[in-house]
């Protein structure tokens, strides 16, 4: 479906369908940062959200800037000063705090540490995945549509790892069943599906590849927390214990110290 949207908007908007413009190794760089990436931390993320809810998902990918920058020093020689330390101690400090947050009644201590350990991850996959093209990323800034053809080729791997993963289930009638027959689930999967596989990661490529630095643009991406925590209160009636909301506050303080000069 999403294909469907990607291949509609490069016809219309006359964008080609294959690029030949970069070399073997980028396009493995880029099918390798699609499967890690849109593939295996896609999948365990969905996992871990099912089991620790999303307001705990939005203050645990808070730890995002913090791996981006471990990856991107030793891959792309980025160092960390003494204020980018201070944060990234700050933002471990966020997840120690909810990690040991009082049991709700929603959730069992057990549950809530094995969701948090899959988001963590599928956060050092997916920070692995996109520090791996921020070179290619970097090399094509001056093209939008270019951009856009990497989004999408960058999702085919991704896919594929999905499709993998779905066919050795077992029983994947009786896991699908529950999506064709009820509409209004369907509807909301083919509208999260537009909304953020389609429009949000493209503007999302093309904000990463246009900033320099990736922490930078992982801190950005970073206010997703603020609104992920209000929309999980006010769409799916998730609870926001106080214990929480401090822990949001001290994410966020520890990524701002982790990119501001």
């Amino acid at each position: 479906m999403v294909y469907f949207f990607f291949i509609l908007f490069f016809l219309i908007f006359n964008i080609p369908i294959w690029y030949d413009g970069l070399s073997t190794s980028d396009y493995i760089k880029i099918l390798i940062s699609g499967a890690l990436g849109m593939g295996f931390a896609d999948l365990i993320f969905i996992y871990a959200l099912s089991k620790i809810g999303a307001n705990r998902i939005a203050i645990i990918n808070c730890f995002e800037p913090a791996v981006i920058y471990f990856f991107s020093t030793i891959m792309l020689g980025t160092i960390l000063n003494i204020q980018q330390l201070s944060g990234f101690i700050i933002v471990i400090l966020s997840i120690v705090i909810i990690s040991y947050e009082k049991n709700d009644t929603d959730i069992d201590k057990k549950t809530k540490i094995y969701g948090l350990t899959l988001q963590i991850i599928a956060i050092f996959l997916s920070s692995f995945g996109i520090v791996l093209i921020k070179p290619i990323l970097t090399k094509i800034s001056h093209s939008i549509e270019i951009q856009l053809w990497v989004t999408a080729f960058r999702l085919l791997p991704g896919f594929i790892v999905a499709w993998i993963v779905f066919s050795l289930q077992k029983e994947k009638q009786k896991l699908l069943k529950p999506i064709y027959s009820n509409y209004k689930v369907l509807y909301k999967i083919l509208l999260s599906s537009i909304l953020g596989t389609f429009i949000a990661l493209n503007f999302w490529i093309v904000g990463y590849s246009n900033i320099e630095k990736p922490p930078i643009a992982s801190i950005i991406g970073q206010t997703s927390v603020i609104f992920i925590t209000i929309l999980s209160w006010a769409v799916l009636k998730e609870k926001i214990s106080k214990l929480r909301f401090l822990a949001m506050i001290i994410a966020i303080i520890g990524v701002i110290l982790i990119t501001i000069k």
